[in-house]
């Protein structure tokens, strides 16, 4: 029997019990593409993204900048504090999530001794919570009744416990009847511990975060991190007024909105004080924007007109079955248009559709030749479920095939998106065995009409199911190139050239940061950043980065980049324009390329960030969503 080829996952976690301290990622990704070659464009993107997501599930801790330490290193030793509550020590019954990032809430086999050195017995179990809005639900825990009795703890005691061994998974708790100590070196502690989580937390692209890859990181650089002796990092998260801690387990800024929020608001009826405020936010901001276009053109840098090529949409029509662009004319943008936008609102003019505000749902009915009125509409779910039967029955065995993980992962989403994404996910899993669950689907075949919208540039892997698919869509992507262009005209599109123009321009660039004595991160993540503009700049002008201006850049930011590029954010937006102002100043050095455009919008990134968060801010729900809509991306709405 041929032996089958190891994934990048057991490569990382064997190569994680050969060292023995930090270590450089680029050594880590040379080391396994030795194990696993790869002949994909980036060799390292697949080794790059295992590490990204659960990097302790292999065996390791990012750190960041660029290095990473084996993760039974951080842990040998580690001490960290837990504080029960009152329902907790009334049934015995200790939430895992207090032991979380430092025991996995699916690690089923560990020890717990006391400070004696005895072994505690324990078994697993779940404990029973209420949520003001959800109702009850269940929570993995262990059960230590026996032990917290014999130790006669009461509310306000906390444990300290320690990692006193990794294989097998040893940890030492020891009861504390007093508060923790609040000398000097304690307090310290403590303030560089939240710290630490703050600046990861702010400086993720990516929110919410797992509390494995913050809090590690930061307890496995902390020289105290064997002898931490202050409050449980939890309690240090929940009374910060910058941070979030979502069900134990998430960290996010206070800017975040879960699905909780948004009922809480609903019910309390705040969305007429809310969008008035926010409509100020707005109008003052466009203002601002206004008065900054006005001095650029002033000095020249562009004559005000915005092309508005990214407004166009496509009309599908279904009487004929042909196609159309419609792009909106040249406008002014150094001119007010409040009044006109609120004309249009008074006259009914705009529609959801025209900025690609709702789901394809429509178009797809029309496609097919369903009337919309002939859809069934469900209005009692359990009645509807109640007369399929086998409808009840397959939901039935999904929820059962569920892993712990998942649930968990179900209870704490934030949106039907997440849901359907981890829904989806085991679906997939579950299609071989049981193909009796998925409906016979009719073969598609697609149009020779395609939509001028942005395809998002090169391919983000945000939640991977194993290694082999990662690597599969990796090493197979140019292999199957060739097969692709046979379906497609041999002649690139001026597009197509654009965009590969700009990306040699973008590797020059990331060699030029490399040589600037830059690390291989912050090289990388700059020179990422370009792709944003470069997809934009192909895909509705046919430009390479070379012929940016501030016209176009001051569309891509101010109206394309809050709304069509996934896990935008204020932090991403000034990352964006640092990036920008980088490059350009590379290619002035380069090709004497008038950089000043991209310093000025440099200048602006904060209100390219406030657009962003004004944006996140929008209920899509509310009843003034087209006015906030349409005020906030003015001028390219008008």
């Amino acid at each position: 029997m041929a032996q089958r080829e190891p994934t990048i996952a057991s490569i990382l976690l064997e190569l994680a019990e050969e060292y023995n301290d930090v270590v450089a990622e680029r050594e880590i990704f040379e080391r396994v593409l030795h194990r696993r070659p790869s002949q994909a464009r980036d060799p390292f993107a697949s080794i790059r993204v295992r590490l990204r997501f659960g990097a302790n599930e292999v065996g390791w801790v990012r750190l960041g900048d660029g290095n990473l330490m084996p993760l039974r290193v951080a842990l040998t030793g580690l001490r960290f504090r837990v504080a029960p509550g009152p329902h907790e020590l009334a049934t015995g019954l200790l939430l895992r999530t207090h032991l979380f990032p430092f025991v996995s809430l699916q690690q089923d086999h560990f020890v717990l001794k006391d400070a004696a050195g005895s072994t505690i017995p324990f078994r697993f179990d779940s404990i029973e919570l209420v949520d003001d809005l959800f109702g009850p639900f269940t929570q993995p825990a262990i059960d230590l009744g026996d032990w917290m009795h014999r130790e006669g703890m009461f509310d306000g005691d906390t444990i300290l416990v320690t990692v006193e061994r990794v294989a097998p998974l040893t940890l030492r708790l020891q009861c504390d009847h007093a508060p923790p100590p609040r000398s000097a070196d304690v307090r310290r502690q403590e303030q560089e511990l939240l710290e630490g989580i703050v600046e990861r937390v702010t400086t993720s692209r990516s929110l919410p975060i797992s509390a494995a890859d913050v809090v590690l990181s930061v307890y496995a650089r902390a020289p105290w991190r064997t002898t931490y002796a202050g409050r449980p990092w939890q309690t240090l998260v929940q009374h910060d007024p910058r941070l979030r801690l979502i069900n134990g387990v998430l960290l996010t800024d206070r800017t975040h909105t879960t699905l909780a929020d948004i009922l809480e608001e609903q019910d309390s009826g705040v969305w007429e004080t809310h969008d008035s405020e926010l409509l100020a936010a707005i109008d003052a901001l466009q203002r601002e924007l206004l008065e900054s276009r006005r001095e650029a053109a002033a000095q020249e840098l562009w004559n005000g007109v915005a092309p508005r090529a990214s407004t166009a949409r496509v009309v599908f029509d279904t009487r004929t079955g042909e196609t159309t662009v419609v792009q909106p004319d040249p406008i002014d943008a150094l001119q007010d248009y409040s009044d006109q936008i609120e004309e249009r609102l008074r006259k009914g003019e705009y529609d959801y559709d025209e900025w690609g505000l709702l789901d394809d749902e429509d178009g797809l009915f029309a496609d097919v030749g369903i009337d919309d009125d002939d859809l069934p509409i469900i209005g009692d779910l359990r009645e509807f479920i109640a007369e399929r039967p086998e409808l009840l029955a397959a939901a039935r065995r999904l929820m059962a095939a569920l892993s712990p993980e998942e649930i968990e992962r179900l209870h704490n989403a934030e949106s039907i998106e997440e849901i359907q994404h981890i829904l989806a996910a085991r679906f997939h899993n579950m299609l071989p065995d049981n193909p009796q669950l998925f409906a016979t689907l009719v073969p598609y075949v697609a149009s020779d009409t395609t939509s001028p919208d942005f395809n998002g540039g090169p391919p983000e892997l945000e939640d991977i199911a194993n290694d082999d698919e990662v690597s599969l869509i990796d090493e197979e992507w140019d292999e199957d190139a060739d097969v692709w262009d046979d379906d497609l005209d041999d002649q690139p599109t001026p597009n197509d050239e654009a965009l590969a123009a700009s990306h040699e321009l973008m590797e020059q660039f990331y060699t030029f940061l490399l040589e600037q004595g830059k690390s291989e991160a912050t090289a990388a993540s700059r020179t990422g950043d370009l792709w944003i503009y470069a997809d934009f700049l192909a895909n509705y002008y046919a430009q390479t980065l070379a012929e940016g201006n501030y016209a176009t850049l001051d569309e891509c930011l101010f109206f394309f980049y809050p709304r069509r590029v996934a896990n935008s954010s204020p932090r991403g937006a000034r990352e964006l324009c640092t990036s920008l102002k980088q490059f350009y100043a590379f290619l002035r050095t380069k090709r004497n390329i008038d950089d000043r455009f991209a310093r000025e919008m440099w200048r602006r990134r904060d209100q390219v960030a406030r657009v962003v968060d004004l944006y996140e801010q929008i209920d899509a729900d509310s009843p003034q969503f087209e006015r906030l809509f349409v005020r906030l991306f003015a001028p390219y709405t008008v």
